[in-house]
């Protein structure tokens, strides 16, 4: 076999921003081809299939999320500061970056559950270990204590966890559909006061 006259994690690098703006069904093959700077031979000789570059964008995905999220809790010693650096670090993660669309691209990890559901084994997997990723970054910030020293209960931070993953998803949504802007910031400065509320759950 002939080796490989790339960077694999380089091309899948390439090909996120795609699949990320026009979805799965969205990014035809010449276009997918263009933006990894591969011919169809050295495609599939690497990738065997537009599905597997697509798993393998998902992979790098949750990875770049997993580190945005770890640096915006660094430091962070009070539960309403971090989970406002959350919010806000998911919601500039989903901005458009090229000015493309309405300004918004969403993330991921929702618009490929909106687009393909459950309907593929393979993404699904992929889609519940980003839920459990986001999940994960909430219930770190949420176990901290508020300004005077009182901590959740686990119950508490189980749910509201949940909810704040549920909560900032269904924002990126009306954002992507055109939302406007100040109406994006009251609808997270309304998650984070739930978020900040306290309840004994």
């Amino acid at each position: 076999m002939r080796p490989k006259l790339f960077d694999p994690d380089a091309v899948i690098a390439s090909a996120l921003p795609l699949f990320w703006r026009q979805g799965y069904e969205g990014t035809h093959m010449p276009e997918l081809l263009g933006a990894m700077g591969l011919g169809k031979a050295s495609f599939y000789n690497a990738f065997a299939s537009k599905h597997a570059v697509f798993l393998n964008v998902l992979d790098r995905y949750l990875s770049a999320v997993d580190h945005v999220l770890a640096r915006a809790l660094e430091g962070v010693k009070h539960r309403d500061e971090a989970a406002a650096r959350l919010l806000e670090a998911i919601l500039d993660v989903a901005r458009d970056q090229e000015g493309r669309t309405v300004g918004w691209r969403g993330c991921l990890i929702g618009n490929t559950a909106l687009e393909m559901g459950a309907q593929d084994e393979t993404v699904r997997e992929r889609l519940n270990q980003g839920v459990r990723l986001l999940r994960r970054h909430f219930a770190k910030a949420l176990r901290l204590a508020d300004g005077d020293g009182r901590v959740l209960p686990d119950g508490a931070v189980s749910a509201l966890s949940l909810h704040a993953v549920a909560g900032i998803q269904g924002i990126l949504v009306l954002a992507k559909a055109g939302l406007p802007e100040e109406e994006v910031t009251a609808a997270k400065q309304a998650l984070l006061f739930t978020l900040q509320a306290s309840p004994q759950i």
